[in-house]
């Protein structure tokens, strides 16, 4: 029997209902691969994947030229709650998706 402790730190794939409930965080379609962090009574926490920041004001509230913006990486969890999880597929053993 699988248990949710199993699959946290690896990569599975969701099955989302409703994939338009991610879309601002830019986390796209109905059926995505991520890794996990952890789970509670709410949902699966889920390491965003390559979450960018880009700084486009200055302190000033002025506008940086595009060649100039800074790009920043955020190391990210995002929430995705129970009642939007379809379904939840595990990869035991299979490189790169299974993590000790």
């Amino acid at each position: 029997m699988m248990q949710l402790e199993h699959i946290i730190g690896d990569v599975v794939c969701l099955v989302l209902r409703n994939s338009d409930s991610l879309k601002e965080l830019n986390l796209v379609g109905p059926m995505i691969h991520l890794k996990i962090r952890g789970y509670d009574k709410m949902g699966l926490w889920i390491e965003h994947p390559g979450l960018v920041i880009v700084k486009t004001e200055d302190s000033a509230g002025k506008a940086i030229p595009l060649k100039k913006q800074i790009k920043e990486s955020v190391d990210a969890s995002v929430l995705i709650t129970w009642d939007n999880i379809q379904s939840i597929m595990h990869y035991p053993n299979r490189e790169g998706y299974d993590f000790p």
